[in-house]
């Protein structure tokens, strides 16, 4: 099977798949020990996903059950761009959000790439996935050779860093398995875990999803904690610290895939005046369609929005602000909206929530004007 797994790779890159490996389907035994215990700890947080049967993350073959082996790539997403500065108007996006969404980009040359396969393996049968399933995908790439666990629990490739998108084919023919990489490690270094703005690391490969701001600001459902807000920063969706500090990521080269590169998408920043003042989900929806925005929704991300123009000081944003606490019909939105007014205007903040604590429907509205009112 030697020239067939050549075959396979030599095909992966060319439809632009920057690293390819094979591994078998025999069960992650000690990363779903390691799952195990991240969810008993609380560390999944509100992620239901990954605690409903996390013993199936650790088990490929009963994913696909007909499949003997598991074909692992990874899709470089790395964009240069100058250094962010907020300006008092804008807010920060995750570098992997900038382009298209990775999901609609990859699946199509994964499909091609699949039925290729197929052919080459005289009729194979394939399925590929692109973050679809439960599986531990950075493991699998590990034991298939494609990098490390690094201390900020990304998976790490010694030459090329971690700016990575990883996807997956499952094949019913048994091909000889990559061996893992060389061994290397993060060493001493712990840049990630001092870096990290809300302190979400509660030790080397241990993150804690209730303070990632990642989480936060994409998978939460909910209010922010109002301890947390401050450790946001600019950051209006998903966070890059933890990544843009560690050492490997000197070796980043630009990405070759254009719908992933920032002029395809939202790119690096939002305006945040104008993110607030989208009135309704069809609004958003028309202006995020088709990138990793939608993600949040509208109310997760106006959420964020508040919570990011107080902590740059857009005074710009406080008549969208003021809209959205009189008018708007998400209770999140209002919530948020009135704690960053009373952090840019503490006037105007104060009477806002005078009126919310008496008249607002919502029990968790009237309590955040109540906070509002109390503070100092």
């Amino acid at each position: 099977m030697t020239g067939l797994r050549h075959r396979i790779k030599e095909a992966a890159r060319r439809r632009g798949f920057d690293v390819v490996g094979i591994t078998s389907l025999e069960p992650l035994a000690a990363d779903l020990e390691a799952l195990w215990n991240w969810c008993d700890s609380g560390f999944a947080a509100g992620m239901e996903y990954m605690t409903r049967k996390p013993g199936l993350h650790g088990s490929p073959k009963e994913l696909v059950p007909h499949a003997a082996s598991l074909i692992t790539l990874a899709v470089n997403y790395y964009a240069a761009s100058p250094e962010f500065r907020h300006e008092h108007l804008y807010g920060r996006v995750a570098r992997y959000a900038w382009g298209r969404d990775y999901h609609d980009v990859i699946r199509p040359r994964l499909s091609e790439l699949a039925a290729e396969i197929e052919a080459l393996a005289g009729g194979s049968r394939s399925r590929g996935f692109v973050d679809a399933v439960p599986l531990l995908e950075r493991a699998a790439a590990v034991r298939a050779g494609l990098g490390f666990f690094g201390k900020n629990t990304n998976l790490l490739q010694p030459r090329r860093g971690s700016w990575f998108f990883l996807a997956e084919i499952f094949v019913n023919v048994a091909l000889e398995p990559d061996e893992p990489a060389t061994q290397v490690s993060c060493g001493s270094c712990t840049r990630c875990i001092t870096a990290c703005p809300t302190g979400a690391f509660a030790g080397a490969y241990k993150l804690d999803s209730r303070r990632c701001i990642s989480y936060l600001t994409i998978e939460n459902k909910g209010a922010i904690p109002r301890e947390l807000r401050d450790g946001l920063g600019e950051w209006v969706f998903g966070c890059d610290v933890c990544q843009e500090v560690c050492p490997f990521n000197r070796f980043s080269a630009e990405s070759e895939w254009p719908e992933l590169k920032p002029q395809s998408g939202p790119g690096p920043r939002l305006d945040l005046p104008g993110l607030l003042g989208i009135a309704s989900n069809t609004e958003f929806t028309h202006r995020f369609l088709g990138t990793a925005l939608l993600r949040p929704k509208r109310r997760g991300l106006l959420r964020n929005a508040a919570v990011v123009a107080a902590n740059v000081g857009c005074t710009a944003a406080v008549p969208a602000l003021t809209e959205r606490i009189q008018s708007d019909p998400e209770p999140l939105i209002r919530e948020h909206a009135l704690w960053a007014v009373a952090r840019l205007d503490r006037g105007l903040g104060l009477a806002l929530a005078a009126r919310a604590s008496r008249s607002d429907p919502d029990a968790a509205v009237r309590e955040e004007a109540q906070q509002v009112m109390s503070t100092e």
